[in-house]
């Protein structure tokens, strides 16, 4: 079986490596023709509908990973474009369209979500996120949309994890870490492993996951951490000192904001921080049978990354 990869960022290199690993193979349509794996890499314009089609001829299913800088205008302007060109494509040669998202179009439904949650988002990037959805769901191909929360693993950056690199990469190293909101409250944090594996279960069955013509799903996740336990538990698997914590405050990120479009984001994301977020098993956990990677399976799978982040502390 074939697969289109579009993007060659931290969730396509997994997704990658696991349809590899799978034996089926990969097409990874990206910007520049570097290498994504053992995949065929295709250089071209996600937006170029006419480019998109042509990589997904003969493909099961397309899995698409496009993302941008982390601001609302550069989601609406850049995001839209490409999503759209994929959904043609699968449309046209009836295919699924299978979609990683985020927990932010769902607003305070983060607090505990769940597949019945309403789409209700309370920032302007769930705003965007929301109203991606929502073509999704307009379109006539078949989509999915596999919700995961803040994501780690071996194939994570620093840019694409917020607990790789202001929690984990820091204390691994004895560096102090830097947490968003309250440090205490749980969050949850998915594999994108296991996002990886719940992209795939749907791309693979697709007329069993996705109702109606379009779904959205939960990735299996294991239960919230807070970001202290994550920063103590970091450190004492990498041999550092004790970890250390200090709390950006929400009127530092604010100030910060009027030159930073990333920290005048953050800021506005902070309810996600002050109190636990929390995702419950959905149906290809409960129906499907995947369960979560175990947790210290996760962090000490992400530690190499880590301690090659920055130098270790004397």
């Amino acid at each position: 079986m074939k697969y289109l990869v579009i993007g060659g960022g931290q969730i396509a290199r997994q997704l990658v490596g696991d349809i590899e690993a799978r034996g089926h193979e990969a097409v990874v349509l990206r910007r520049r023709a570097e290498p994504v794996g053992a995949a065929s890499v295709i250089a071209g314009d996600a937006a170029d509908g006419a480019a998109v089609l042509a990589a997904a001829r003969g493909t099961a299913a397309i899995l698409h990973c496009v993302h941008a800088a982390y601001s609302p205008e550069a989601w609406r302007r850049e995001l839209p474009g490409p999503e759209r060109a994929a959904m043609e494509a699968g449309a046209a040669l009836g295919i699924p369209v299978v979609f990683p998202e985020s927990v932010y179009a769902f607003g305070l439904g983060a607090r505990r979500l769940s597949e019945a949650s309403p789409v209700a988002p309370v920032s302007p990037l769930g705003q965007v996120r929301a109203e991606l959805l929502a073509a999704r769901a307009a379109h006539p191909a078949l989509t999915a949309s596999v919700v995961a929360s803040d994501l780690l693993g071996p194939t994570s950056t620093r840019g694409g994890s917020v607990f790789l690199g202001q929690v984990i990469a820091p204390a691994a190293v004895g560096k102090t870490a830097w947490v968003l909101g309250d440090p205490g409250q749980p969050h949850a944090i998915t594999a994108i492993a296991d996002l990886s594996a719940a992209m795939l279960m749907v791309a693979g069955d697709p007329g069993r996951w996705i109702r109606g013509g379009d779904a959205i799903l939960l990735a299996p996740t294991g239960e919230a951490r807070p970001q202290r336990a994550v920063a103590e538990e970091a450190a004492r698997l990498a041999g550092a000192r004790p970890a250390r914590l200090r709390t950006l405050p929400a009127w530092i990120l604010r100030a910060l904001g009027t030159l930073s479009p990333t920290m005048r984001q953050l800021h506005r994301q902070l309810y996600l921080w002050d109190a636990t977020v929390r995702l419950e098993p959905g149906r290809l956990s409960v129906e499907g049978g995947l369960d979560p990677q175990s947790w210290e399976e996760l962090l000490r799978s992400s530690l190499p990354e880590a301690l090659g982040a920055a130098p270790r502390a004397a």
